[in-house]
């Protein structure tokens, strides 16, 4: 998804090593009573997730509770942009299609579709057993023209958008108010919904997973506009019955879901503190994370955990990202030096304790169309010093701030160590500078800052959602300000080049072009390293965001 909880995934140590997604805590302010639906979603009494059942312990219901992180937006799949709040949304909302966990498109809402026209026209199918969550209202495509209408609607500021849907007819026009509608999305009649695109595309279907694209309930976003994301009434195989922010989100199963009713009846994210490790070894957790400096002994086998261990790369990538358009990054020689004075392996090794994996460019390994002679600029101190003697600036730096997303107090670790890094090497003082998560996002999409701490991880697989999403000069993910014609003629080629083998290389010629422009330092691939209980059965591995928990079941195990 377009993750921003992975902005500065190195922050917190202990967090990185227990996942990607719980690396900010963003309380979600929440008013108002609810949506208006009378549904009886009501916690029942007794339900306090971590407390144990009366027989066979936390192994003997049908209710998984794991860990989570407050939502960074509403629960409103237009507002949505990170993988945190994305884990929630793929399980409450549904849309068109889907991502299997095998990672492949499959029909979701959509029982089927053709594609005509040269690839520019698809016509869809819906299901006419597809019903939202709190009433028996049908799906049909009327609800599908509302809900790319409204994600389009300048009015609604959704941040992704143009990011995910600008290739239907009508998209940007409508997001810029040069158009009433969206006239590229028509509903035939109930059960058809056509749309047309902009230019023939391989990985069209594989944007509409993207949370943007589901479908809402436009009488509940009538009825209730303000508060209505409180008991979002979705299509998903769960549905949101509780969200009690920086504590608890309670989903229940959805007993109508139409690809197959979950094998649990809840899922439970805890939000509070506390050790995670702790709460997994007392029995108030099914899922849990290892701690780096028991990792060792987990991964060998010397550790009572060690057969509950289960590690996970992520298909993502954090970075330090230069803004081109300021000074003294406007030199290539000030990007280099700098790429080159980051020693990964060592900070790797100390700070993470060896568990993530360094990175070497930009498509994480696990990425279709990922190519392992593309290389980043590797650390090398001496040929630092050089080349920043011979940038412009040498001599005469101005002062550069790095900015992250955090609360203040002390800097993250792994940054300090940077910074500390390009003192010794290059003799450049970095200021390190906290900025609270929302107002990160709203400076970045600005363009505000000098320089910043980021992170990406995949929406969909597809070396298109790295590579042109976050470098393409025009695209609205280019917080950078990084700008190559070369490389945006050879993702103009991409995009509608139709064979698989050619795509990739091109992505593969854009990546190696844009690290020897030195536009991001790419420092990490993560990786999860997650403790699930034996009782769990059928734990999918999964390295992005997909709809996953209807898959899970609990088998009560001997005490």
């Amino acid at each position: 998804m377009s993750n921003r909880t992975l902005t500065l995934m190195m922050g917190f140590v202990a967090f990185l090593i227990l996942a990607v997604g719980v690396v900010f805590v963003v309380i979600l302010a929440a008013g108002g009573d609810g949506d208006g639906n009378g549904g009886s979603d009501r916690p029942s009494e007794g339900s306090t997730p971590t407390k144990k059942s009366a027989s066979g312990g936390i192994c003997g219901g049908d209710k998984l509770i794991t860990f989570g992180s407050d939502p960074a937006s509403v629960l409103d799949p237009i507002q949505v942009r990170d993988e945190g709040t994305s884990e929630y949304v793929v399980e409450v909302f549904g849309g068109l299609v889907t991502l299997d966990l095998s990672l492949k498109v499959v029909p979701d809402i959509a029982r089927e579709w053709k594609v005509s026209d040269g690839g520019k026209t698809y016509t869809f199918t819906l299901r006419d057993d597809v019903v939202f969550h709190n009433s028996n209202r049908r799906v049909t495509a009327n609800d599908f023209k509302y809900s790319f209408e409204r994600a389009a609607d300048p009015a609604n500021g959704s941040p992704t958008v143009t990011l995910y849907l600008s290739n239907i007819v009508g998209v940007k026009e409508r997001f810029s108010n040069k158009a009433t509608e969206v006239s590229g999305v028509k509903a035939i009649d109930e059960k058809t919904l056509e749309i047309r695109v902009v230019q023939p595309s391989e990985y069209f279907l594989a944007e509409l997973t993207y949370p943007v694209a589901f479908v809402v309930d436009k009488d509940q976003v009538q009825k209730n506009p303000r508060n209505w994301t409180q008991k979002p009434n979705g299509t998903g195989p769960f549905r949101l019955v509780e969200f009690t922010p920086a504590e608890r989100i309670r989903l229940a199963r959805n007993d109508r879901y139409h690809l197959g009713v979950a094998k649990l009846a809840e899922v439970v994210f805890e939000l509070g503190g506390g050790s995670i490790l702790t709460r997994y070894e007392n029995d108030e957790l099914h899922i849990g994370g290892v701690p780096g400096i028991e990792l060792e002994a987990v991964k060998g086998g010397n550790s009572p955990l060690s057969k509950e261990y289960k590690p996970q790369p992520r298909m993502s990538v954090s970075y330090l990202a230069f803004n081109m358009r300021k000074p003294p990054f406007d030199d290539l020689k000030v990007r280099q030096a700098m790429a080159m004075s980051v020693d990964k392996e060592r900070i790797n090794q100390v700070l993470f304790f060896d568990s993530q994996r360094v990175a070497d460019g930009i498509l994480p390994p696990d990425m279709p169309g990922y190519t392992e002679s593309v290389s980043a600029y590797s650390f090398d101190a001496d040929r630092a010093k050089q080349t920043l003697s011979e940038s412009k600036y040498a001599g005469k730096m101005p002062r550069i701030v790095l900015t992250y997303a955090g609360q203040g107090g002390d800097a993250p670790d792994v940054l300090t160590a940077i910074t500390a890094g390009w003192k010794e090497i290059l003799g450049i003082d970095v200021e390190l500078q906290a900025s609270e998560y929302s107002a990160f996002l709203r400076e970045l999409r600005r363009g505000t800052f000098q320089m910043f701490s980021a992170g990406w991880a995949a929406d969909y697989p597809d070396p298109e959602d790295f590579i042109d999403k976050l470098f393409h000069s025009e695209s609205v993910q280019n917080e950078q300000g990084y700008s190559n014609p070369e490389v945006d003629r050879i993702l103009l080629e991409a995009r509608s080049e139709s064979n698989k083998e050619k795509r990739f290389a091109l992505y593969a010629k854009a990546e190696q072009l844009i690290l020897d422009d030195a536009a991001v330092i790419p420092d990490f691939w993560p990786v999860e390293h997650l403790l699930v209980k034996p009782c769990v059965k059928n734990w999918p591995s999964v390295p992005m965001t997909v709809p996953r928990y209807r898959y899970i079941e609990i088998a009560a195990t001997e005490e």
